[in-house]
């Protein structure tokens, strides 16, 4: 029931943000599509999980609004729900640096190396007032990324970098690319699902398939 709810939900965002706009409606479908997870695992005695999901659903809310002010919010919701989703993987799956010594670990470490190189190149110089809590939320969110790899949890590794992907697609379509243009459409399309597959891959990884 909980994922039909929220599956529904995500789904009708989708859709939503293949056309431009702001709406209070807008804003609740964004919200319900993470929020009744946060609920679910309250229930089922995970506070730390829980907490990640309600911050990345305030995030959602804030981010849903327009201006910069409500960017800066959702960043900063943002920022501490990757904190709480250290917290979850530090509580519940023990990461273990070892782990990052295996060849495919190691190469996705690179590859978050990287992506954290190219978003301090690409974002910063055109984060304009914003520069400061993005090189921050940067740190956090790669922070994050290190951590899930730590667990050696598919779903967890796999959720890990779907966020970090969906933030790099974000941030490049809110500062780098041009409204419009044929990447930043195609941006637009591919950030909602790597975002929310990346909460429902994070939080069956570290409740376990058989919670929700």
């Amino acid at each position: 029931m909980i994922w039909a709810l929220t599956g529904a939900a995500a789904a009708i965002y989708w859709a939503l943000t293949l056309s431009e706009g702001h709406s209070i409606f807008r804003s609740a479908v964004k919200g319900l599509s993470v929020f009744p997870l946060a609920i679910a695992a309250l229930v089922a005695g995970m506070p730390a999980l829980a907490m990640a999901l309600a911050l990345c659903s305030l995030g959602d809310v804030v981010l849903s609004r327009p201006g910069d002010k409500a960017f800066l919010g959702g960043l900063i919701a943002f920022a501490l729900g990757h904190l709480a989703w250290i917290a979850v993987f530090f509580i519940r799956l023990s990461p273990d640096p070892a782990h990052l010594a295996a060849p495919l670990a190691f190469a996705l470490l690179l590859g978050l190396a990287v992506l954290a190189g190219v978003m301090v190149r690409v974002l910063l110089p055109n984060a304009g007032d914003l520069r400061l809590p993005v090189a921050v939320y940067i740190g956090i969110i790669i922070a994050m990324g290190i951590c899930g790899l730590m667990t050696a949890v598919p779903l967890v590794v796999s959720g890990a970098l779907a966020f970090a992907a969906s933030d790099t697609l974000l941030g490049l379509q809110t500062f780098v690319l041009a409204r419009g243009d044929r990447v930043e459409r195609w941006a637009n399309v591919l950030i909602w699902p790597l975002y929310w597959g990346a909460i429902v891959l994070l939080t069956l990884g570290s409740a376990g398939q058989g919670v929700f």
